[in-house]
């Protein structure tokens, strides 16, 4: 895709396959450039294009109809920059916050001469971050630790230039997750992607971006000339985890406060992994029955859990989104009393971001 030259492009990756009402959707692979450009050219301009972030080196057995997210080819990160303010439980906000941010931001990186490229998405901004060197994780230990080197870097540049709140931090490095594709069609707010100048980053207003996103653009702006160089945290887990806290956004769920790592695997929208909806319906079910053992509840109590939890999974609003599939697959995990994942276990999978206040003080050797 001659849209994508700033960044390299590697196969296999995956795409948001949506069905014609854009009800639901699903993940396939593409394997070659050809297979992305006749994805790309079915769906836009008549609906949201998504792929994920990075190409893959392996895929999952035994059907390999997924990529394994455990083995990303890393050579750029992604901030996404939207109205909400992810520090205060995804409040909403208005445009001029998510603005100034990424203004701040912009001059920042302007001023270190920082290779990057900003796009509006048609609620608000992308900004995309080469690497000056690929990084190419083999596990889920492995994608954790450069999770928690993002967190880090992004807290030193909060030091520099204020905070960035309105920075989803599901996005950042996730291997999983999906990110519109740059001069892709926004089809909820009706106007296309675009890149975005240095003038417009700093003066358009908000008419301004959805007037120009009236029609659609091509290419890339380049701002600054020097790809990011980023210190990747080579502790080990154990190790690593002796360290103070950093603070990770809290979502909370009828009263559930939900663990940083599961909400930014299973929350909000999207098409989460298997293992990233097994984890969060076992943390849920483990937090309903309130830690007692699962023989030690009543059939009846369980129904009322399953009941709750199938809820929550529908008001994610995952694009693949089954009640029967979910209600099934919740029903087994609360009826076996499966309980829910240690910290070693996220980690080793490649969903912890960080040492967060809820760390359970498990590790690995």
């Amino acid at each position: 895709m001659k849209c994508m030259a700033f960044v390299p492009l590697d196969y296999p990756r995956e795409v948001l396959e949506l069905s014609s009402n854009g009800d639901k959707g699903w993940r396939r692979i593409v394997k070659n450039a050809d297979e992305l450009e006749s994805y790309w050219r079915g769906k836009n301009g008549s609906g949201n294009v998504y792929f994920t972030a990075y190409g893959y080196t392996e895929t999952q057995a035994p059907k390999h109809h997924r990529v394994d997210y455990n083995t990303p080819l890393i050579h750029h990160f992604v901030m996404d920059f939207d109205c909400k303010d992810f520090n205060n439980r995804g409040t909403e906000v208005s445009f001029d916050v998510p603005h100034n941010e990424v203004k701040r931001l912009h001059q920042f990186l302007m001023s270190e001469n920082i290779l990057h490229y900003v796009w509006f998405s048609g609620g608000g901004f992308h900004v995309w971050i080469p690497l000056s060197e690929s990084l190419t994780p083999k596990s889920g230990s492995e994608v954790s630790r450069i999770k928690s080197s993002g967190r880090e870097l992004i807290k030193q540049w909060q030091n520099k230039i204020g905070v960035l709140n309105c920075n989803d931090p599901t996005v950042m490095f996730d291997t999983s997750g999906m990110i519109r594709i740059p001069n892709s069609y926004n089809a909820k707010r009706g106007v296309w992607s675009f890149p975005l100048t240095s003038e417009e980053i700093m003066n358009f207003t908000f008419d301004d971006f959805m007037t120009k996103g009236m029609e659609s653009h091509t290419g890339y702006i380049q701002h600054g000339e020097i790809k990011l160089t980023m210190k990747i945290i080579e502790n080990k887990f154990s190790q690593n985890f002796n360290l103070k806290s950093v603070e990770l956004p809290t979502v909370s769920l009828n009263d559930i406060h939900i663990l940083p790592c599961l909400s930014q695997a299973a929350m909000g929208g999207g098409n989460p992994t298997h293992r990233a909806r097994y984890h969060f319906a076992s943390y849920l079910a483990d937090r309903f029955r309130m830690f007692f053992p699962a023989w030690r509840v009543p059939n009846e109590e369980k129904e009322k859990h399953i009941l709750s939890i199938v809820s929550i999974c529908e008001q994610q609003e995952w694009v693949d989104y089954s009640y029967a599939k979910t209600e099934e697959q919740v029903r087994s995990i609360v009826m076996t009393g499966y309980s829910h994942a240690t910290c070693a276990t996220l980690y080793n999978e490649g969903f912890c971001m960080g040492k967060c206040k809820y760390y359970d003080k498990t590790g690995v050797e």
